[in-house]
């Protein structure tokens, strides 16, 4: 969460509603957008002098405006920095790994819901990808380079859910034709 947030904030000043705007809309595979968690990593890294506020007053309503400070920046390239490492760690997984304990005739209900889970996952990052082609070319390098790795993410998590429903379904289709063999 503290990746994420802090590079929100390389990118623009935000309050903690417009950082969870943007983890709901963009970035819902890779991190939950629970304000708790927003929350924490922003006391976390307010403490470490990554980021400060500003408060203001919009409406009635008190409100803070986050930005990354020279340190946080520091520490943010860094970790961009630091070769990523396989973290593939999805705990719904163990009730796939423990679905033999149930009954066979639930199994591929049970996965079918989930294809169905994955679909719609599918379908909300096709939709980010349609909104944002096309993928032109930006005025400034710097930002050309951002958004290429930006589409690269959109373009793998895309790619990874379409594995996945095409693995299930393939193994959906297993269970099938040894029940059927039996």
């Amino acid at each position: 969460m503290d990746i994420i947030i802090l590079g929100i904030l390389m990118m623009k000043k935000a309050t903690i509603y417009e950082m969870r705007k943007l983890i709901d809309s963009h970035f819902t595979n890779i991190s939950s957008n629970s304000l708790g968690s927003i929350q924490a990593a922003i006391k976390k890294l307010i403490a470490k002098d990554y980021i400060v506020f500003e408060e203001f007053v919009e409406n009635s309503i008190n409100k803070k405006k986050y930005a990354i400070t020279e340190s946080g920046r520091d520490y943010f390239l860094a970790s961009v920095k630091t070769p990523m490492l396989y973290k593939e760690k999805n705990m719904e997984l163990s009730k796939f790994f423990f679905m033999g304990f149930v009954g066979e005739k639930e199994w591929l209900g049970l996965i079918d819901v989930y294809i169905a889970e994955l679909k719609s996952q599918l379908s909300k990052l096709k939709e980010i990808a349609e909104s944002s082609e096309p993928r032109t070319a930006f005025d400034i390098q710097e930002l050309q380079n951002i958004a290429l790795f930006q589409y690269g993410t959109l373009d793998l998590s895309i790619a990874k859910i379409e594995f996945e429903i095409n693995w299930f379904e393939k193994f959906t289709k297993k269970i099938i034709d040894e029940q059927e063999g039996r």
